[in-house]
């Protein structure tokens, strides 16, 4: 078993090494390429969590690994830079607590969804749960997709526009810029 706990550990690793470096990109360029790098790393680590199985080479299931960790470096940065920076400056902890929040339902909802997939499969045995945790995988690679196409989508001019007028508004109603 602890050979599990290792295999994890590149996940750890690159999120502690890339949180960093992906701050400062956003800090530098915005939030777009971490977001389309990060979906994509989703999408591709469970397409190829799909093709795992009890004979799969060590190397292979690292590989695997290091796609979820590129995504988890990736993604936070951009999340809460996005929620923070179309708000006034005196709702910056609102926003950046939302979408903390929103980023813990989110994984909660996750885990209780993958168990609902793959818990009754439990029962039946082995190759019951591998078919099962297949559907898992399938929903992760979507939300892949999604994270990408939000990225898109969230950092375009239309959004950005959007953005700025929203943060006008609670300026107004704060009466502090």
């Amino acid at each position: 078993m602890p050979a599990a706990g290792l295999c994890l550990l590149p996940v750890g690793a690159l999120t502690v090494v890339l949180s960093p470096l992906t701050g400062r990109l956003v800090g530098a360029r915005g939030p777009r390429l971490p977001l389309v790098v990060a979906g994509s790393a989703l999408a591709l680590g469970a397409l190829a969590s799909l093709r795992l199985g009890p004979a799969t080479p060590l190397p292979a299931v690292l590989v695997t690994f290091l796609l979820f960790g590129v995504f988890l470096g990736a993604v936070n940065p951009p999340i809460t830079n996005t929620a923070v920076s179309g708000m006034p400056r005196s709702m910056a902890g609102v926003a950046a607590s939302l979408a903390s929040a929103g980023r813990q339902s989110g994984t909660t909802l996750g885990v209780a969804i993958a168990g609902m997939i793959t818990g009754p499969a439990l029962t039946r045995g082995g190759t019951a749960f591998t078919a099962a945790e297949r559907g898992v995988w399938w929903l992760v690679a979507g939300l892949g997709v999604c994270v990408v196409a939000l990225g898109l989508l969230a950092t375009g001019r239309r959004a950005l526009e959007s953005a700025d007028r929203t943060a006008a508004l609670f300026e107004d109603l704060d009466g502090r810029p």
